[in-house]
């Protein structure tokens, strides 16, 4: 069965994929094969770029209906955590990277091409998880409290260039941000009614 469709439905239907509290790290899908994925901190910006990306062999593709959630122990209500649940979608896609921009930028801003090698730009096919639950973000600098979100988008390599794709100059800043280790991604942000209980530490 094609559950190409599936795909699109699920990744497509968030504003924004978030990497970080802060909304400087961002995955967005588009119905047309494209998307946006940017990477910037302070005032710093080092990708605003456009995508490609569409299924990479349907038969890859697993989509399984949610079922209802098993109720919460106690103890899982305290940690904030919803009981495991299978993914709600597994599947894998070619994603690649452009040099084109969604948005005019001033030109005397170095970010993507400049910095990047051409490798970056090259097609690369990673797997992908989407699940439902109740989720912290994925980079909170390591904050007590987090903000939840209830969908989580996980890669098994990250959507950003690796390590060795960025120029030699670009290394420091890549070592610090860390943007070659992002692999997961939430969205839906929780309502504070909805977050449970306070984190057991």
């Amino acid at each position: 069965m094609d559950n190409s469709a599936a795909v699109y439905d699920i990744l497509c239907n968030e504003e924004a994929w978030q990497g970080d509290v802060f909304d400087g790290h961002n995955l967005v899908f588009y119905r047309d094969g494209t998307g946006e994925i940017t990477s910037w901190g302070e005032l710093c910006v080092w990708i605003v770029a456009i995508f490609e990306w569409k299924v990479h062999g349907p038969a890859t593709v697993e989509y399984n209906q949610p079922k209802p959630p098993a109720p919460r122990s106690f103890i899982q209500t305290l940690g904030l955590r919803s009981p495991p649940t299978p993914p709600l979608l597994q599947a894998s896609t070619e994603f690649t990277l452009t040099k084109r921009r969604p948005r005019p930028i001033d030109p005397q801003r170095l970010l993507n091409e400049d910095l990047l090698l051409d490798d970056a730009f090259a097609p690369r096919i990673p797997n992908f998880t989407v699940e439902r639950g109740r989720f912290p973000a994925p980079q909170d600098c390591g904050a007590r409290t987090s903000t939840w979100y209830q969908s989580r988008l996980s890669f098994d390599v990250s959507p950003y260039p690796a390590r060795e794709a960025w120029r030699a100059e670009s290394h420091n800043m890549v070592d610090s941000v860390g943007q070659p280790n992002m692999r997961q991604f939430c969205a839906r942000q929780l309502a504070e009614e909805d977050r449970g209980g306070c984190m057991v530490m």
